[in-house]
């Protein structure tokens, strides 16, 4: 996750830029230094013509360091230069101002310093050294020219130390903090990493979970909370749960969690109060667990169904040989008896045992609803050869079935499950139209991504009082129906990511399923 508004690590380019800006500020310092006098009238840095000419080289190394700043130039080897310079260019103001006694030498020790926090331990003593070197250098030209004081080579060692003290406790000091940089970056990013997993876990509970403090303020919640509780905001006083952490305060801030019911909106919600453990003096807070009653009963229903269909599937398949050898038995029967009477009744034994066979090939069908194997099946051909398939079971359908397709239109479902939940709506639309021609239709039409298929018939449609029913297994309106096919339409559409619904007024089922692209 990425954070906005902390600062950012000093990278090697804006450490340079940050110490060419110390640079042009000392060298402003000086210049107007050398305009004010000193008390007895003379200049605070002496040096006349020779300390503009100074300053003129300085400013037009500054430019140079910052043109360098941009360049290709190694970030160690920049840095060496610069710091040789400004070394080389404080011991020459230093020799235009009275030598190590005019103590404009102390300038070496910033340079060092700000060397020290850039670089690495061996790179600061080379620094330290090159300012040793260039100090013992002119100390020794002073001495050579007869300008120097019997103090000044002792002046120069102890600057010579206090450059290599400043560049080594500054080195510490960087490194000290470069490694804090570090770990504060990784405790940064695991912080980061952690939150995220937070969101991840909270987002994916399947309770309502809402943080509130206790003043009933939103702190955290999920999206299933955003259900129950549209418009949602941190920050916001959530009345409607108010009442549950005002109980919670009467109760003397119990630690341990509370199961809590409350309606909220017409829904009847209930869960637990969790207390969230804060150290002493904090604001305290709570976290509500909450699920709507009628979600936990359809998902019970849902786990019911489940089961149930399990069950019957076992049933079903150790029902399947004994009735094929009822059926087999009453057939041979049938082949031998010329008793009318007998053969009437040996033709019941065999409609009823179809029938029998055809609830447990729909329970069997249930039970394989999860092997599903999608592909792309193009739209008007697969059309083509359902009616064929339609029209020669129902011969008297031919002509009565019409299609409205879109051309070159493929939808994405298992082959084998798309057949049978049209044909199931196809039989169903045939069974309860007025069967002239056109009386049942087939139509398709693209909304986005979704292909949405209708088979309308002109019948009257369910009744209000059974729609709720509609796709319940067992559940029908016929004597001779199992009660099994609509529900196992809308299993298999939903096994293939589909959506099977009733839209009234009339007799209009609507699949809607996904497009295909390839």
């Amino acid at each position: 996750m990425i954070r906005t508004g902390q600062p950012q690590a000093l990278t090697p380019r804006a450490a340079l830029l940050f110490v060419n800006g110390f640079r042009a500020l000392l060298l402003l310092v000086l210049l107007l230094m050398s305009l004010l006098p000193s008390s007895d009238g003379l200049s605070l840095i002496e040096g006349g013509r020779h300390f503009y000419l100074w300053s003129g080289v300085y400013l037009l190394l500054i430019a140079m360091w910052f043109l360098l700043r941009e360049g290709r130039l190694g970030h160690t080897l920049q840095l060496t230069l610069a710091i040789a310079a400004d070394i080389a260019m404080m011991v020459l103001l230093m020799a235009m101002n009275e030598g190590i006694r005019g103590g404009f030498g102390l300038l070496l020790l910033p340079y060092l310093a700000a060397a020290g926090l850039l670089s690495t331990g061996r790179y600061a003593l080379f620094y330290a050294a090159i300012a040793t070197l260039m100090l013992f250098g002119y100390a020794g030209m002073e001495h050579e020219l007869g300008l120097s004081h019997t103090a000044d080579l002792s002046y120069s060692a102890l600057l010579a130390a206090a450059c290599f003290v400043t560049s080594i406790a500054t080195w510490q000091l960087g490194r000290m903090a470069r490694a804090s940089e570090a770990l504060a970056a990784q405790r940064g990013g695991e912080i980061a990493n952690l939150n995220h997993l937070n969101e991840l876990i909270l987002q994916s509970q399947r309770d309502a979970v809402v943080v509130l403090d206790e003043e009933g303020h939103l702190r955290q919640f999920n999206l299933q909370a955003a259900r129950y509780f549209s418009g949602l905001q941190r920050g916001q006083l959530l009345a409607e749960l108010l009442p549950l952490v005002r109980r919670w305060q009467l109760n003397g801030y119990p630690a341990l969690s509370t199961f809590v019911e409350h309606s909220v909106r017409g829904r009847q919600l209930v869960g637990r109060l969790v207390p969230v453990p804060v150290p002493e003096g904090e604001l305290r807070g709570v976290v509500l667990f909450m699920r709507d009653m009628a979600d936990m009963a359809e998902e019970a229903k849902r786990v019911k169904l489940a089961a149930l269909g399990r069950l019957s599937a076992n049933i079903a398949h150790e029902i399947r040989n004994p009735l094929s050898a009822i059926s087999h038995a009453a057939d041979l029967l049938a082949e031998d008896e010329a008793d009318p009477a007998r053969r009437r009744l040996m033709r019941i034994v065999q409609d009823n045992t179809r029938r029998i066979n055809g609830m447990v090939e729909d329970v069997l069908t249930l039970g394989r609803s999860d092997r599903v194997k999608r592909e792309s099946i193009a739209l008007s051909p697969f059309m083509a050869e359902l009616l064929e398939h339609f029209t020669m079971a129902q011969p008297a359908a031919a002509g009565v079935v019409a299609c409205r397709l879109p051309d070159g239109c493929k939808l994405r479902f298992d082959r084998g499950h798309l057949s049978q939940v049209l044909g199931n709506l196809l039989a169903n639309a045939w069974r309860h139209s007025s069967r002239r021609p056109g009386a049942v239709q087939l139509q398709a039409s693209v909304a986005e991504d979704y292909l949405i298929l209708r088979v309308i018939d002109d019948g009257p449609g369910v009744a209000e009082a059974e729609q709720s029913r509609l796709f319940e297994p067992f559940f029908t309106t016929e004597s001779a129906g199992s009660g099994l096919g609509l529900y196992i339409a809308r299993e298999l559409a939903e096994a293939n990511d589909a959506r099977l619904d009733y839209s009234p007024p009339g007799g209009v089922f609507r699949l809607t399923c996904h497009l295909a692209y390839d």
